[in-house]
């Protein structure tokens, strides 16, 4: 049984003040309902919906805060929740966008970074999900093709994964993805993130 949220309510309002926008979050693909999946679902083909649909969303409303702002109040959410999730301390954000100096960009490449990583990881097996990945949004924007890519691929493989726009959305996410258990089967996973591969390189071999 989970110990209690060590945060008092003044706390987090403060954290959701400082980020509020607009509610549009797009998640819980392949992996992101609680409900038991159809024994023969093609989890790839899930993901790609999910996908789709994560790039299609349009906040109805003007940016309010940044990306960076948002991730560190996001951040700070998930230091308050971790006494009661241990799990949480393995939560990362993978600095991958911003400005960089002329000449990081290709040093980089060189050492292995790689467009569209989601912003923020979970790397670790949790109730049968293979870990959670998140990209954050602010404003009107919207995920790249590169993007995509990753979010296809990771919830084929059986993450929990989600786009979201604001603090709220990435406490509901983070919340359902703790609560919940992945409805896909080992080898649903295999098969999904084997069928994924294989209809990208045909795609990209054309």
């Amino acid at each position: 049984m989970s110990r209690g949220v060590r945060f008092g309510e003044d706390e987090l309002q403060q954290l959701l003040a400082r980020t509020r926008g607009v509610s549009a979050s797009v998640g819980g693909n392949a992996a992101g309902a609680p409900a038991a999946a159809a024994p023969r679902a093609d989890p790839g083909a899930v993901a790609r919906k999910a996908t789709t649909a994560a790039k299609a969303a349009r906040p109805p409303t003007p940016m309010k805060v940044t990306e960076d702002e948002l991730q560190i109040s996001c951040f700070e959410w998930i230091e308050l929740m971790r006494p009661a999730h241990p799990i949480l301390e393995w939560v990362i954000h993978v600095p991958n966008g911003g400005k960089r100096p002329r000449g990081a960009a290709g040093k980089l490449k060189a050492m292995g970074v790689k467009p569209g990583v989601l912003d923020v990881l979970l790397p670790l097996p949790y109730n049968g999900w293979s870990g959670l990945a998140i990209e954050m949004k602010v404003g009107k924007n919207t995920t790249t093709e590169q993007q995509d890519d990753w979010l296809q691929v990771m919830g084929a493989s059986g993450y929990y994964t989600a786009v979201c726009y604001t603090l709220e959305d990435f406490m509901a996410h983070v919340n359902r993805f703790l609560g919940s258990t992945c409805p896909l089967t080992s080898s649903q996973i295999s098969l999904g993130q084997s069928s994924y591969l294989a209809a990208r390189r045909s795609r990209t071999s054309v």
